[in-house]
């Protein structure tokens, strides 16, 4: 198959720029190891509501109407980008991964797979590199994190009724699991290195939190680390007095945000650089150090400590690529304004 085009990752940015692209009479394709918005999909507990409200979040000129006129949640986030794809008729191919890829600018030749083992070769004039910067769970590099009862993800914290769970990490993820943990009944305890929650919890979560940790009902471990997983309980060191305590445990939630697989770019050939292995690229047209392939979303950032890029400040990144490919000036526009609470 032959396209202008091949851009990998099905995330929000992804499709951005599949629709600008489109828009310029570029034949583009999308390909995707997992489901379209397959982050948001596994990585965002049911229900969970984005720092940021409909509008900035809203991609290929396709508006985003919510009855509620909330900030959405996952799931309305969803169905909205399958309701991009269909509008907008976008090509998209799901579950397919790029395994190898070779040639260069105006003639790239890119092998899939399939989950079910079919291969494909497609010919592209560009490539777009749109894979995330969440792919792995940070590890606390300590004895016992690979026990079956110590997990990543929330999921149904039904599975946590009346059982004894420790949840360690000081950000929205943490506080998120804490707080529905001790919703369904379980016996939550909250554990931190920092002298207090980080300080972009969401507004709306914090008071919450606080509350209940001020009040006992969900135990605070702050300026605390982790020391050693058993089976039955952990060992916490206090960081002020250098005192070990050992909690009795049934299950431990580690929320420690997440990583960037750069093996996809270093596939192509793309420079990293820095801590966060990410890949250098032009500000201005978001090409990466291999003519005609270029990087958006979160993926220039590599792993972020603090998170600077997403969706709402990667906007801007379709309009430059599609210039750059459509051989048009690189537009000037606005640094994004991003809202204090995002």
């Amino acid at each position: 198959m032959q396209c202008d085009v091949v851009i990998v990752g099905a995330g929000p940015v992804g499709l951005e720029v599949a629709a600008a692209l489109q828009a310029d009479g570029l034949h583009t394709l999308v390909l995707d190891a997992g489901a379209i918005g397959q982050t948001i999909a596994s990585l965002f507990p049911t229900q969970t509501r984005f720092f940021s409200s409909p509008e900035r979040l809203e991609i290929g000129g396709v508006a985003m109407a919510l009855p509620n006129q909330e900030k959405p949640t996952g799931e309305a986030y969803l169905a909205y980008l399958r309701s991009v794809v269909q509008t907008l008729d976008l090509q998209v191919r799901t579950f397919e991964r790029v395994v190898d890829c070779a040639g260069t600018k105006g003639d790239f030749t890119i092998h899939t797979e399939t989950h079910a083992g079919g291969r494909s070769t497609l010919q592209a004039k560009h490539v777009v590199l749109a894979v995330g910067g969440t792919q792995h769970s940070r590890t606390l590099g300590v004895e016992g994190e690979d026990l079956p009862h110590v997990h990543r993800l929330l999921g149904d914290p039904h599975r946590f009724f009346q059982r004894r769970v420790l949840v360690v990490g000081g950000k929205n993820s943490a506080v998120e699991s804490a707080l529905r943990c001790w919703r369904i009944g379980a016996h939550v305890t909250l554990a931190c290195r920092g002298e207090t929650l980080h300080n972009r919890v969401k507004y709306w979560l914090r008071p919450e939190v606080s509350a209940l940790l001020d009040e006992g009902q969900i135990t605070p471990r702050l300026h605390t680390a982790v020391q050693r997983i058993h089976m039955d309980h952990v060992e916490l060191l206090d960081m002020h007095t250098g005192a070990t305590e050992c909690i009795p445990v049934d299950d431990v939630l580690l929320q420690l945000g997440f990583e960037a697989d750069s093996s996809t770019l270093q596939l192509f050939g793309l420079a990293l650089h820095g801590e966060a292995n990410a890949p250098v690229f032009n500000v201005d047209t978001m090409e990466s150090s291999i003519p005609g392939v270029f990087v958006a979303g979160t993926a220039t950032a590599g792993s972020q400590r603090s998170y600077k890029v997403y969706i709402e400040t990667s906007h801007v990144h379709a309009a430059k690529i599609a210039a750059a490919i459509a051989g048009r000036q690189t537009p000037t526009m606005p640094a994004p304004r991003v809202l204090p609470e995002s």
